[in-house]
């Protein structure tokens, strides 16, 4: 291992787009005190992660096969590759993330003996729409890259039950995720922003004063089921008229969704709004902040909403019981039912008073997913 008084941590990650694995990345590499640490991260491809890492002075290896498809010629040309890196950078510790790098990743580093190797497994993919059979291979490996690794570190308490296989749970531990919002507009300023977006989009959004708006931060995504909440608006405006629904981020899903709004008559009440830059600073344009995911490792913007003071609902899945206390903080429903999330909307909408109580404690409970904390278990971890 190398000889500097630094600790070289190498942190390893699939996309170099920006989404919550990489927010995670970012926070970590770029809070480590240089005087004690030398962080360097191996991504793949050139998105805003790159471009905030190099913002911030750390260095940055590119790694041109590490691509999220499977392909057999791919993949060994991805192994040479991580392999001299990690050979030649010699890091005290590879610290790994996402499923595919997080697999060949401790694979490698364990095999060129590095110190320490930590796995943070932000999500399985055997949670997601496969056949069965896909299923079990996909944790199969899962379960190897948890053996592989020194630590795995699990965002909620969910990765931890569902990787429930022989001799994982002692290499498991619960490190909740961290995130600061220095500043975030006021409900008139955030509004008027989310107006000019969507007009940006050719969307015309009403801003009347007695307006009511939910919201949501999610890729278009079918996991995280907007069009169930879609479904549901289709319910509510019966009794609230001027709800209004908007819908931060952009994805594959685009498409579809548009044309259940237009099937649904709902193009005066939701909004698809695309992909804005640090979003959560605009939650309080929402009287309600909304995410209906089917499945969800932790749920970041659960967190930036309670530090933007907005009331939230919720799926009752994965880890997001870890960041909202049912009936405390926030509601819950199942996963899938629009009905269900219609009617807990319904009931923050039209009591003010219950509203204004839960968003205050989502507030206050929001306080203990500190990046600080979140850094400093990271760290024992590394020793």
């Amino acid at each position: 291992m190398t000889q500097s008084s630094r600790t070289k941590v190498l942190f390893l990650i699939t996309k170099s787009d920006w989404g919550g694995a990489q927010r995670y990345v970012f926070d970590l590499a770029s809070s480590l005190d240089l005087a004690l640490y030398e962080p360097v991260v191996v991504l793949g491809g050139a998105g805003e992660l790159q471009e905030k890492l190099a913002a911030a002075g750390i260095r940055t290896i590119t790694l041109h096969t590490l691509q999220r498809d499977i392909s057999l010629t791919k993949e060994v040309r991805f192994f040479a590759e991580l392999y001299k890196i990690v050979r030649n950078e010699d890091p005290d510790v590879l610290h790994v993330n996402s499923s595919k790098a997080g697999g060949v990743g401790c694979f490698v580093g364990r095999l060129l003996g590095v110190r320490r190797v930590i796995f943070t497994a932000h999500g399985w993919a055997f949670n997601e729409d496969r056949p069965g059979w896909q299923k079990f291979i996909i944790k199969y490996f899962h379960w190897l890259t948890v053996l592989l690794s020194h630590h795995t570190i699990a965002v909620s308490s969910s990765i931890v039950r569902q990787m429930n296989w022989p001799l994982a749970r002692k290499k498991l531990q619960v490190i909740h995720l961290g995130r600061s919002l220095p500043s975030v507009a006021d409900t008139p300023s955030a509004r008027a922003a989310l107006v000019e977006q969507a007009a940006s989009r050719s969307l015309v959004l009403p801003n009347h004063p007695a307006d009511l708006w939910i919201g949501s931060i999610a890729e278009l995504h079918h996991i995280k089921r907007i069009n169930v909440l879609i479904d549901a608006v289709k319910e509510l405006v019966a009794t609230f008229p001027t709800l209004r629904y908007v819908a931060i981020h952009d994805g594959e899903e685009r498409a579809a969704l548009e044309q259940q709004i237009i099937t649904h008559n709902l193009t005066d009440h939701v909004f698809l709004v695309g992909k804005i830059p640090e979003a959560a600073r605009l939650i309080p344009a929402f009287d309600v902040f909304v995410l209906p995911s089917k499945s969800e490792a932790f749920g970041y913007v659960l967190v930036e909403a309670g530090l933007a003071g907005v009331a939230v609902v919720a799926s009752n899945v994965g880890g997001i019981p870890d960041v909202v206390i049912d009936e405390k903080t926030g509601l819950l429903v199942a996963p899938n039912d629009h009905l269900a999330l219609a009617g807990a909307i319904a009931k923050l909408l039209s009591d003010d008073t219950y509203r204004a109580q839960l968003a205050t404690a989502n507030h206050d409970h929001a306080q203990i997913f500190t990046i600080e904390a979140m850094i400093e278990k990271t760290l024992e971890l590394y020793t």
